[in-house]
């Protein structure tokens, strides 16, 4: 999970840097709006839809008999 944890924090810096990057900002302004919105709820993932193997399964069922 750690490793997780830190793909998440560096894609986040990633995108901060490129969105002060868009933004054409100096580096005092850079580095304020990095630590500004480099929080951990700011990190968070949206779940993607999740496939059931069962619910998988019982559709291969119904669709081959």
């Amino acid at each position: 999970m750690d490793f997780l944890e830190e793909l998440l924090i560096i894609n986040n810096l990633y995108t901060l840097n490129k969105i002060a990057d868009e933004r054409g900002l100096d580096d005092e302004e850079r580095i304020e709006f990095i630590q500004k919105y480099n929080k951990s709820n700011n990190r968070l993932f949206t779940p993607c839809k999740k496939y059931i193997i069962d619910d998988y399964k019982r559709q291969v069922k119904k669709n081959n008999i």
